[in-house]
């Protein structure tokens, strides 16, 4: 054999292992696809085949032209003879087969036996040679115009793997998704397949196909055939297993259906260029693919495109990113070679989706390339080519027995079937319903002729029974209001109860101290006898009694605010009138401390009003605690707002000293128990009487404070106790 014809032998050979991918795709896609649908899947294999064939056969090689032609497109030959064509017709004719294999996935499910066949006609006659001959004519004169440029895509990375894709994303998006795919809710519900064995299967014999592409193109090049598939096998298995990976740790996420699509993902990425990358680079290119898959299935459901069998993102996105990896393996210019690689993939990509678009926008009105809904329900076997299989018929005659359920009716099937079994089944189960039934009837019968004879006995219960329910009814309400009365009673004398202890322990705890130091003070004025000490004495015994008779009158209009469930309602006044005497009765006081005093209120508080003295005195003790606690030269405000459902909102602003979150505490609770350091004496009673008065008008009292900062009081008063009248304890 001479060196010609053991050539031809080898690329023969090539050619006939690439013709394993028609059997790879239509037993992946049998595996994947849900039963009803298996008949078209092979269906569309076979109708596939015999096109592409003879449209390559007929003007796709010439169209192509590798070795010849004009920088767009071959000159020819047209339906050439064996010796015109040679080994290269036949490889040329195989790798179109197969990339046309690659439209069948995103237009699984749904698309019309006819449309499909559109779909193949317009890929291999008027999208795939176009590229080829861009990509591939290496004629010096007539060179393809990317090849020209420098575009590298040795095994068809993008001339067969992203070309198809992305005819196939505008055939589906065309055909539209399949029922219930994208109903509104972005939801995107997983179609079980029927046989993941096959779909795994197909895999594989994929695998020996495009290496039958690649050990093809590697010769055409005169390259090295074993490093070509080296990186092919290693590129998918690392597809394989950096999902396999990801399946470990996000199995929710990534499942077992995701390892066929990155074996496919991990030998696509590497397809540009298996003749460049190191054994290294090959695992990273297809590592890196099978998540581009990933992500890229991801996009394309959110733009609602329904990829069938998720191929598309595969065959799109894992080419794509192994047709740009190849400039990572130029030396002299990286960056020159990724921005030809770019234009490469974008040039390729918008020309097969734009030629497919417009091809189906016309042929839908000639064609049709979906079916019905109804259609799809039961199935493209039965809708599209009349045949079906024991679970359809299964199927069928139940859904026959829903519309047809008032009698009983057994299921047939072939008896030796797994289905059959199942029937079989099924109709036994009818018999023991049926004998139930029965008797489940007679015994019916009996309890009818007993329920006559107890109906008169009966209904006199019932009448009886109605009497007493009446009567008990009446004794209930009886009961339930003497128990309202008297728990009423039993807290209104524990509240007394619990008052009186209060204001014992109040008046003790607030008045011991100040007596403590007025007897001291007569003692010590017994012992001196120097006038000055007795005049010091007597100075501070006036004062100790005036702060004694402020806390006693704080004592007694606490336990006198207590006495109330309600404000009194007899002495109310307007509350921007208020709000004008604290302002005019305290700004001397705050300027004689050297302080500035803000008062402010808006018109709408106008028509409010409020218990005059309760009101007051809130004000009242909140600014006078805060001129107090105030250096000279601060600052002190009183603002007042309608809040929303007509609640009176009063805010007070200091620039003092601030108080801890213990003494705010200590502050509010005038029973609250503490020891005191010496030189410490009780504090007063003016903010737990404020908070008391808050308390009454069914409001809300905050008190926020920073030590060296300052302190803000806010009081919320309920628009209900603006209005409502004085009710007191008894």
């Amino acid at each position: 054999m001479d060196v010609q014809h053991a050539n031809d032998a080898w690329l023969v050979a090539a050619t006939l292992c690439a013709f394993l991918v028609l059997a790879g795709q239509v037993t992946l896609e049998s595996g994947l696809v849900r039963a009803k649908h298996s008949v078209n899947a092979a269906a569309k294999a076979l109708v596939q085949a015999g096109l592409s064939v003879l449209i390559i056969w007929a003007f796709g090689e010439g169209l192509m032209a590798t070795g010849d032609g004009h920088r767009l497109i071959g000159q020819g030959p047209f339906l050439p003879d064996a010796a015109a064509g040679g080994p290269t017709l036949l490889f040329h004719i195989a790798l179109a087969a197969g990339a046309a294999t690659i439209l069948s996935g995103p237009l699984a499910e749904r698309a019309t036996l006819r449309g499909y066949a559109v779909t193949v006609v317009i890929f291999t006659a008027a999208i795939l040679p176009p590229v080829v001959h861009w990509a591939w004519a290496s004629a010096a004169d007539s060179a393809g115009w990317l090849k020209a440029t420098g575009f590298i895509d040795l095994a068809g990375g993008t001339v067969i793997h992203v070309a198809a894709a992305a005819a196939a994303l505008a055939a589906a998006s065309a055909v539209g998704p399949r029922s219930g795919r994208f109903d509104g809710v972005k939801s995107f519900p997983v179609i079980q397949s029927q046989s993941f064995p096959f779909a795994a299967l197909g895999v594989l014999l994929l695998w020996l196909g495009w290496f039958g592409i690649a050990t093809g193109q590697a010769m055409a090049a005169r390259l090295p055939l074993a490093p070509v598939v080296l990186n092919l096998v290693l590129a998918g298995a690392a597809g394989i297993t950096i999902t396999f990976l990801l399946n470990q740790l996000r199995p929710a996420d990534v499942t077992v259906i995701h390892l066929v699509q990155a074996a496919l993902a991990g030998v696509i990425a590497a397809s540009a260029g298996p003749h460049l990358f190191s054994p290294l680079g090959a695992i990273a290119v297809g590592a890196a693919g099978a998540i581009a898959a990933l992500i890229g299935a991801r996009l394309i459901e959110a733009a609602e495109i329904d990829d069938a069998l998720g191929m598309a993102s595969v065959h799109l996105f894992g080419g794509a990113l192994g047709t740009l990896a190849l400039a990572a393996t130029s030396a002299q210019a990286p960056f020159a070679q990724l921005a030809i690689q770019i234009l490469g993939v974008t040039a390729i990509v918008g020309f097969a989706w734009g030629i497919m678009a417009l091809a189906l926008i016309a042929g839908k009105t000639i064609v049709t390339l979906r079916i019905d809904g109804e259609q799809e329900r039961i199935g493209l076997n039965v809708a599209e080519h009349r045949m079906t299989t024991d679970v359809a018929l299964l199927v069928g005659q139940m859904s026959a027995l829903n519309r047809h359920s008032s009698s009983f009716a057994y299921l047939e099937a072939d008896a030796d079937s797994e289905i059959g079994q199942v029937a079989r089944e099924y109709n036994r189960a009818i018999d023991i319903f049926r004998a139930q039934v029965t008797g489940v009837k007679a015994q019916l019968d009996a309890a009818k002729t007993v329920i006559g004879e107890t109906s008169a006995a009966h209904a006199k219960l019932q009448t009886d029974l109605a009497l007493r329910d009446e009567k008990l009814e009446e004794a209930t309400r009886e009961v339930a209001l003497l128990t309202d009365q008297l728990t009423r009673s039993l807290v209104t004398v524990q509240g007394l109860k619990s008052l009186r202890i209060g204001i014992v322990k109040l008046v003790g705890r607030t008045f011991r101290a100040p007596i403590e130091r007025l007897h001291a003070m007569a003692k010590r004025a017994e012992a001196t006898r120097e006038p000055a000490d007795i005049d010091a004495l007597i100075e501070a015994a006036r004062e100790e009694s005036a702060r004694l008779a402020r806390r006693l009158a704080d004592v007694i209009d606490y336990a006198q605010v207590s006495t109330f469930e309600t404000p009194p309602a007899a002495d109310r006044v307007a509350v921007e009138k208020l709000i004008a005497e604290i302002n005019l009765l305290y700004r001397p006081r705050a300027a004689a401390k050297g302080l500035k005093l803000r008062v402010v209120w808006g018109p709408d508080i106008i028509g409010m009003a409020a218990s005059a003295t309760a009101l007051r005195r809130i004000m009242g003790e909140l600014i006078g605690n805060a001129i107090e606690t105030t250096k000279s030269g601060g600052l002190v405000s009183l603002s007042a707002q309608r809040g929303q459902e007509d609640q009176l909102i009063l805010d007070v602003v200091d620039s003092g000293g601030g108080i801890s979150p213990g003494e705010i505490a200590a502050a509010l609770d005038p029973l609250a128990e503490r020891i005191y350091g010496a030189g410490e004496e009780p504090a007063g009673l003016g903010l737990a009487l404020v908070k008391k008065l808050v308390d009454l008008h069914g409001g809300t009292f905050t008190i926020r404070s920073k030590p060296g900062i300052g302190t803000q009081v806010r009081v919320t008063i309920r628009a209900a106790h603006l209005t409502e009248p004085l009710a007191r304890t008894a």
